[in-house]
C-alpha cells in the first residue's frame, strides 16, 4: 500500500478524532484554581514499530495444506521459518485527549489511530539439504527451491484504535518548586484487524497457491479433517487491560516555564484474538511409514493474558497560562500472544479553557 493510499485511508477517522490518550506529562501545568478547566491536547507520535504483536507469525509446518516428507519417510518439522520485520520505517500515529480538572483531579479520556505493514520473509530450510520440487501438471514441468533459498513473503496490513480513560491526583510541590507527581487509576482498550497476503512466490511455492488456491492453511477441526486453503486471510484482536498512570515532573527552570515530564503507565488485562481458523501450528508425526499418521492444530487464538507499558519522556515549554508544547521520545510494550513494540519521538500542543 502507498504513502499516499495510507494518509487517505486516515483522513475519514481524523476528521472523527474526540479523544486522546494522557497526554506524555499529564496536564500537571494547567492545575490551577478550583474550577473545572478543560484541556485539549492533539499529538503525533513519529512510532517505529519494531514488532507486531497483534498477527502472529505465519505457520512454519504446513503452506497451503503442504507438509514436506523426506526420501527416508520423516516429515520435516519446521520446513518454512519466517524473519518479521516492519515494512516501513516510521508509522505516525495520531490522536488527541480531552481532559477536565477540577482542583487536583483529573479526569481524562482518548483515542488513537494507526495503519501500518509488516513483512514476513519465509525461507525453506532442510537440515539434510533436500529440495522441495512440485510437479506441475498444467506444464508438464518440475519445479524445486533448495533449502535455504527464498519460499514467499507475506505482508500485514494492520489497523489499531485505543480508547483511554484515566482519572488521576495531582501532588504539587513533592519537592518545593522543583518537582510535582500524579498518580491515577484507568482502563484501555486496544482494537486491531490484520489483512495477510503472501507475494513474491518462488516459483514452486506458485504452484502450491495455484493448487488451493491459496498458501493459507484453514482447519476448523483440531485434527485438521476439514483441512482447506485461502489466498488472504484477516484475524482481529482486542486487548483489555487497567492502567496506572504515573507521572513525575520536575521544574527545569525557577519561572517553571520548562518542564521535564516523566510518565509510566503499566497495563495488565487480556487478549482476545479471533484467526478465523488460521492454523499457525501444526503437530505432525515423526514417520509417515511408521507413526500413526495424527495431525494436530496448535492455534493462537483465544483469550490469554496480557501485560506491558508506556513510558513517555519530553520537555515541556509554557507558552501562555493556556497554551504550552512538548517534544519528547515514547516506548511502548505489550506482550499477549506475542510482542509489541513501538519507540519514537512524539510531538504535541496542548490548550486550557476556562478554570478560575
Amino acid at each position: 500500500m502507498s504513502g499516499s493510499q495510507r494518509w487517505l485511508r486516515f483522513l475519514p477517522a481524523l476528521a472523527t478524532v474526540v479523544l486522546w490518550s494522557l497526554a506524555p506529562s499529564g496536564p500537571a501545568w494547567a492545575q490551577a484554581g478550583d474550577g473545572w478547566s478543560f484541556v485539549m491536547t492533539p499529538q503525533v507520535w513519529v512510532s517505529h514499530i519494531a514488532k507486531n504483536g497483534f498477527a502472529a507469525a505465519p505457520v512454519s509446518n504446513v503452506q497451503g495444506g503442504l507438509f514436506v516428507v523426506n526420501p527416508d519417510g520423516s516429515i520435516l518439522q519446521n520446513p518454512f521459518p519466517s524473519e518479521s520485520s516492519p515494512n516501513e520505517s516510521v508509522d505516525p500515529q495520531w490522536g488527541l485527549q480531552i481532559a477536565a480538572q477540577k482542583g487536583r483531579w483529573t479526569f481524562a479520556a482518548g483515542f488513537q489511530y494507526v495503519t501500518f505493514e509488516t513483512r514476513n520473509d519465509l525461507t525453506y530450510v532442510n537440515p539434510q539439504g533436500v529440495p522441495l520440487c512440485i510437479f506441475n501438471v498444467f506444464t508438464n514441468q518440475n519445479s524445486c527451491v533448495n533449502s535455504g533459498q527464498r519460499w514467499d513473503q507475506e505482508f500485514v496490513d494492520t489497523t489499531r484504535m485505543d480508547v483511554d480513560l484515566s482519572v488521576s491526583y495531582f501532588f504539587p510541590d513533592v519537592v518545593r518548586n522543583r518537582l510535582d507527581a500524579s498518580v491515577g487509576g484507568g482502563f484501555k482498550f486496544i482494537y486491531a484487524s490484520a489483512s495477510r497476503q503472501f507475494e513474491n512466490l518462488s516459483q514452486t511455492a506458485a504452484i502450491v497457491n495455484g493448487l488451493g488456491p491459496g498458501l493459507y492453511t484453514i482447519c476448523g477441526q483440531d485434527n485438521c479433517s476439514d483441512v482447506g486453503t485461502r489466498d488472504r486471510v484477516k484475524e482481529f484482536s482486542q486487548i483489555y487491560g487497567l492502567t496506572i498512570p504515573l507521572n513525575v515532573t520536575t521544574h527545569l527552570t525557577s519561572d517553571s516555564k520548562w518542564l521535564l515530564p516523566l510518565s509510566v503507565t503499566p497495563l495488565i488485562g487480556f487478549e482476545h484474538r479471533n484467526d478465523r481458523n488460521i492454523v499457525y501450528d501444526l503437530t505432525l508425526p515423526a514417520d509417515v511409514f511408521v507413526d500413526p499418521f495424527t495431525v494436530k492444530v496448535n492455534r493462537q487464538d483465544g483469550t490469554k493474558f496480557a501485560y506491558g507499558f508506556t513510558g513517555d519522556l519530553s520537555v515541556r515549554y509554557i507558552i501562555t497560562d493556556a497554551i504550552s508544547a512538548y517534544a519528547g521520545f515514547r516506548v511502548q510494550y505489550i506482550h499477549g500472544f506475542d510482542k509489541y513494540l513501538a519507540y519514537g519521538p512524539l510531538f504535541g500542543m496542548s490548550a486550557r479553557f476556562g478554570g478560575k
